[in-house]
C-alpha cells in the first residue's frame, strides 16, 4: 500500500512539475515581450501617444507573469492549483 502511494504522490509531484515548466516558458515569452518593448523605448523615437501604449502593454504583460506564477504555484497543501 505504501510503495503504491508513493507512486501515485511522484505521479503527481511530475505532473506538477511540467505543468510549471509549461507556466514558466509562457511567462519567459511574456518577458521578452516586454524586454523588447523596453528596448523600443529606449531607442527614443516614439512619440508621446506611442510610449503610453506601450507603458499599458508592459504593464498588461507585467500582469499577466504575475497572474500565471500564483495560478501555478503550489498550495499550503502542496497540490496543484486546478
Amino acid at each position: 500500500m505504501k510503495k503504491k502511494n508513493l507512486k501515485q504522490e511522484l505521479e503527481q509531484e511530475l505532473q506538477w512539475v511540467m505543468y510549471r515548466q509549461r507556466m514558466l516558458d509562457i511567462m519567459e515569452e511574456k518577458l521578452l515581450q516586454m524586454k523588447h518593448l523596453a528596448e523600443l523605448v529606449k531607442q527614443g523615437n516614439l512619440a508621446v501617444g506611442e510610449m503610453e501604449e506601450i507603458n499599458t502593454r508592459v504593464n498588461n504583460l507585467a500582469a499577466q507573469v504575475r497572474a500565471l506564477d500564483g495560478e501555478s504555484r503550489r498550495t499550503e497543501e502542496g497540490k496543484i492549483l486546478e
